[in-house]
């Protein structure tokens, strides 16, 4: 049971990666997300995490130690919502909101626009350090369907942002196979 549900969440960590970057240019008409999470796999390396995997009725929860590869593979979902790339300029409609305890920005898709990121919304605090992400992405095509949404919070230390919980929702239907719905949360220990 327990190599179901590994092996599940590697399928779709491995679907997950589909939409290609590999011949996009890296710019910076948005928000650098890929970089918040590549940055954030050094910085938790030595940090343990409580995860909790589920799919349908399957759970399995295991503490977490990684090294930064490893930490880049876990966040890889977070890591592909990356909307800076050069056919995506300006395709996200951006919204930014101020408050007394800090800001936000929600970047959302324009309907015209093929990109497996719908939106994403990133939370500040009021020296402008990151607390907070979310996004949905949604990919479909003749074989597959899979939609998730993402979430993580982090915290200021030192005046940087640091993980502190991540989880993931969503479900994959592949042609002629039963829907498949997940789940993963993960909390800093330390």
């Amino acid at each position: 049971m327990r190599n179901i549900v590994i092996g599940s969440l590697m399928l779709g960590l491995a679907l997950s990666s589909c939409e290609s970057s590999s011949s996009a240019k890296k710019i910076s008409a948005y928000y650098d997300v890929a970089e918040l999470f590549l940055s954030q796999a050094k910085l938790i390396k030595n940090v343990s995490f409580e995860k909790s995997a589920s799919i349908d009725s399957l759970i399995e929860t295991k503490t977490l130690k990684f090294d930064s590869l490893e930490w880049t593979k876990e966040l890889s979902m977070f890591i592909n919502m990356d909307i800076n790339k050069a056919v995506l300029v300006g395709a996200f409609s951006e919204e930014k909101t101020n408050s007394s305890d800090g800001s936000s920005v929600l970047y959302k898709k324009k309907p015209e626009v093929e990109s497996g990121v719908q939106w994403m919304k990133l939370d500040y605090d009021s020296q402008g350090n990151v607390v907070a992400f979310s996004g949905r992405f949604e990919e479909e095509n003749a074989l597959y369907q899979n939609s998730r949404e993402l979430s993580a919070t982090f915290a200021t230390q030192n005046g940087m942002s640091t993980l502190e919980s991540y989880s993931i929702r969503g479900f994959q239907k592949i042609l002629m196979k039963d829907t498949v719905n997940y789940q993963i949360e993960a909390k800093a220990l330390n």
